[in-house]
């Protein structure tokens, strides 16, 4: 006795139908809510791209003021050194108590 099979070719064409009629809404809500959520985040951060509080001009100008206050530092900082190499050599003579005047 022979016995056939039947071939299991997949999902019937009114199976697939109703499957897509389940997953069209789903993709589309999941559309609309990616919209919504990355709409306002990529305008915020075009805007900030664009012409944000860190536009050129300010940047440039920031720059220059950020220099400007680096120099005065260094200034400052080397006027600190000779303060410091003064008193190392005011401490390095080592003078005795006797050779101080009298006041």
């Amino acid at each position: 006795m022979l016995l056939v099979q039947a071939v299991d070719s997949g999902p019937s064409v009114g199976q697939l139908v109703a499957i897509m009629v389940g997953v069209i809404p789903i993709l589309g809500i999941m559309g609309w809510t990616a919209v919504k959520i990355l709409g306002p985040i990529t305008q915020a951060f075009a805007r900030r791209i664009g012409s944000g509080p860190g536009s050129g001009d300010e940047v440039g100008h920031r720059v220059e003021e950020l220099a400007l206050e680096v120099e005065q530092l260094r200034a400052q900082l080397a006027e600190t050194h000779e303060r410091l190499d003064f008193t190392e050599r005011m401490l390095a003579q080592h003078r005795a108590p006797e050779q101080l005047p009298r006041g």
